[in-house]
């Protein structure tokens, strides 16, 4: 049973680290302005407490690092995965893309 609640911690851990990615990236961009700076003091907090919250499941769990390893990049490609498939049924449905 441990694998498995390792599996979905990561799946849903990393879910959030790519929707934040998503929604702050158009945020953040090159000519660095007042916005990007109010956006980056926002998401960095966010970043650093879900990168914390992955840092914390992998000492919690007795799994062997391997397992751990393999697990984490299973879950990171369902993860993108799973987005991806959301992406195209949004689309498929209302006409527009989801994550802009």
């Amino acid at each position: 049973m441990s694998p498995v609640k390792f599996f979905i911690y990561q799946f849903l851990l990393l879910i959030a680290l790519l929707l934040l990615n998503i929604y702050s990236d158009p945020f953040i961009s090159k000519p660095f302005s007042i916005v990007d700076l109010i956006a980056t003091f926002i998401v960095f907090p966010v970043y650093f407490l879900l990168i914390s919250l992955l840092v914390k499941l992998y000492r919690r769990f007795n799994i062997r690092s391997r397992n751990k390893v393999i697990l984490s990049t299973i879950a990171f490609m369902a993860a993108i995965i799973l987005l991806t498939i959301m992406e195209n049924v949004w689309y498929e449905i209302y006409g527009e893309m989801l994550f802009k």
